[in-house]
């Protein structure tokens, strides 16, 4: 298999076009023949060097490899490196994104939902109801157990027990709240938000007197395991090697040197 039919496929699996995307390639020969393929969440220097290590013919990755939406490249000193380092190795890097976010259910819900080890369906895009109810609180201390997330970030409620859920991975600005402000949801799972607009609505929601709460989990720690999971997905489908590689939460904590 040749690194474009990967990405051709990959793109297959969205419920709609998505055009323009940036769903493209980085770096690399879109015609290389993929052996190995390696999956990630974002392509750190060390990442990338983990990747080679490992023999990866592609690194297929969900956020960009430079440091802009459109993956504009900008010749200073650590981009240049970058593409220095990427171009020593003759890996092939593409990236998924908008098509995995596409499919039904998205991608990267599918793989967080799996990680979290609980029986789950989907209601609407966002929407999912879990076979147990469960407090929020009892929620982010499975996530930090199951997910590698290391410190669930909560804010609102947390002793109120609920069986639906609302997911918006990743960075969903500032309208995380929207769905506890329109009443068709009381949890809210996100990736990063808005402190001051979305967490505070929350926070005045809960000393209110309102059932109601979100739980922050970082960038990554929200969609890694959708990439973990599509490493998995693709590894069954083709019959090519295929591995995660984890780059860790760009957060260092103080309890990580006790």
């Amino acid at each position: 298999m040749k690194a474009a039919e990967l990405l051709e496929y990959l793109k297959s699996l969205s419920a709609h076009p998505c055009e323009p995307t940036i769903d493209t390639f980085k770096a690399g020969d879109p015609g290389r023949a993929v052996n190995k393929a390696a999956f990630c969440f974002i392509a750190t220097p060390q990442v990338i060097r983990d990747a080679h290590s490992w023999g990866a013919d592609l690194i297929v990755t969900h956020e960009p490899t430079y440091h802009d939406h459109f993956d504009n490249f900008e010749p200073d000193m650590v981009e240049t490196a970058k593409r220095e380092l990427l171009e020593s190795t003759g890996m092939t890097v593409f990236r998924y994104h908008d098509h995995a976010h596409g499919a039904m259910p998205d991608i990267i819900h599918a793989g967080f939902l799996d990680k979290l080890g609980i029986g789950w369906s989907m209601e609407a895009r966002r929407m999912f109801r879990l076979e147990e109810p469960l407090t929020p609180f009892e929620l982010a201390e499975l996530i930090e157990k199951n997910c590698g997330v290391k410190h669930v970030r909560m804010t609102g409620s947390l002793s109120f027990s609920t069986d639906r859920i609302c997911l918006m991975l990743g960075a969903c600005g500032d309208i995380t709240h929207i769905p506890i402000k329109e009443g068709g949801v009381k949890l809210v799972v996100c990736g990063e938000t808005c402190e001051w607009k979305c967490l505070e609505y929350v926070r005045d929601a809960s000393e209110l007197g309102f059932e109601c709460a979100v739980l922050t989990l970082g960038h990554e720690g929200s969609e890694r395991a959708g990439m973990e999971y599509l490493a998995r997905r693709v590894g069954a489908e083709f019959g090519i090697e295929t591995k995660y590689f984890e780059s860790g939460e760009v957060y260092s904590y103080t309890d990580d040197a006790r």
